[in-house]
């Protein structure tokens, strides 16, 4: 999808659509299923809380299957505050919030700025004035 450490393009969203519609355009050719069910994208690849965002606004829906062992697992507060930042990371893309400035209401999504700095550094500039966490990366 081109978004956080996954690789492609923004425009491979198209395949994305092409195992959930009856008939789609691919990048390369249109198809036709002719009535079989669809199936739903995964996704992963070190996926966490703080690339959520952005990467349901490339693909432009939330209707998937979300495996991120490291994104849930490995949250500072554990695996269930973990979930939380990735619930809470679909609430802010879907109210089209400002991240920075949703972390401020929700403790689970706010810390996943400090679990994964790099990402955060990358992703949002200036996150830790505006969060005012003094950690280093």
């Amino acid at each position: 999808m081109g978004y956080g450490k996954m690789e492609g393009e923004a425009a491979d969203k198209l395949m994305a659509y092409m195992i959930t519609d009856d008939s789609a355009d691919g990048p390369y050719f249109h198809q036709e299923w002719g009535g079989m069910n669809p199936t739903t994208p995964i996704i992963s690849g070190g996926m966490n809380a703080l690339r959520m965002p952005g990467f349901f606004e490339n693909l432009g829906h939330s209707n998937l299957v979300l495996t991120a062992g490291g994104g849930s697992f490995g949250h500072i507060d554990g695996a269930a505050a973990g979930a939380t930042s990735l619930r809470q990371a679909e609430q802010c893309w879907k109210q089209d919030a400002d991240p920075i400035e949703f972390a401020k209401e929700h403790k689970g999504f706010a810390r996943a700025f400090e679990n994964f700095p790099s990402d955060a550094d990358k992703i949002f500039p200036g996150w830790r004035e505006a969060l005012r966490i003094n950690s280093a990366a």
